[in-house]
């Protein structure tokens, strides 16, 4: 009885250790993860520019997103809206890389290979090459986005397995107190007719 409670406490600080390195796991990747959002940034106003109205606002709300789970975490990042940008970054990222290929396979690919480089004019490929850049920008934002959003997930698994043994002396208790009902209460339920009747039996004629 004695050596039950300090078995409590190493769950406990082990528990926190486990939040701690998360955090600091969290502060490292932090200025990883800003300067992909400020790149984000950079390349969303290249591609209002070049007239990519629709890439440049949903590459907007990827960014919105980001900065909401810098804005939430204090000194990290929240991993909860990290992970909700690292899903909008890799579908973003995707479709981009889905324009870069249409662009140098149906639109830009006879007109630049043909003409383009004869006449050393690679303005052509300036739009499939920043549809690329985008593309590997977002699926990098993703990436780290996943890894902050994981190593969270499996500090939060490993403290419930670790309050889950902590009360597995609890659940042996239980059990035992179960099973020893259950034992009392066999015997008389096994012979409920016998209680009935206590006289002697006569044989009928």
């Amino acid at each position: 009885m004695v050596g039950s409670p300090q078995s409590a406490p190493p769950a406990v600080e082990e528990g926190s250790l486990g939040n701690a390195s998360s955090s600091s796991f969290s502060r490292q990747a932090r200025p990883w993860f800003i300067l992909l959002l400020l790149l984000s940034v950079v390349f969303l106003a290249i591609r209002w520019r070049m007239g990519d109205a629709h890439g440049a606002l949903l590459m907007f709300a990827v960014c919105a997103v980001g900065v909401l789970a810098l804005t939430v975490g204090t000194g990290t990042v929240d991993p909860v809206y990290s992970g909700y940008f690292g899903l909008m970054a890799f579908v973003s990222g995707l479709l981009d890389l889905n324009l870069a290929i249409e662009q140098i396979l149906w639109s830009e690919w006879k007109q630049w290979h043909h003409q383009a480089l004869l006449k050393g004019d690679l303005s052509g490929v300036a739009k499939p090459a920043m549809y690329l850049a985008c593309s590997a920008l977002q699926l990098a934002s993703a990436f780290v986005a996943y890894l902050l959003y994981k190593e969270c997930e499996g500090f939060e698994d490993f403290d419930t397995e670790e309050s889950l043994l902590a009360n597995a002396d609890q659940a042996r208790i239980y059990n035992a107190v179960l099973s020893h009902g259950a034992a009392t209460l066999r015997p008389t339920a096994s012979d409920p007719m016998k209680a009935a009747f206590a006289g002697h039996s006569h044989k009928l004629p």
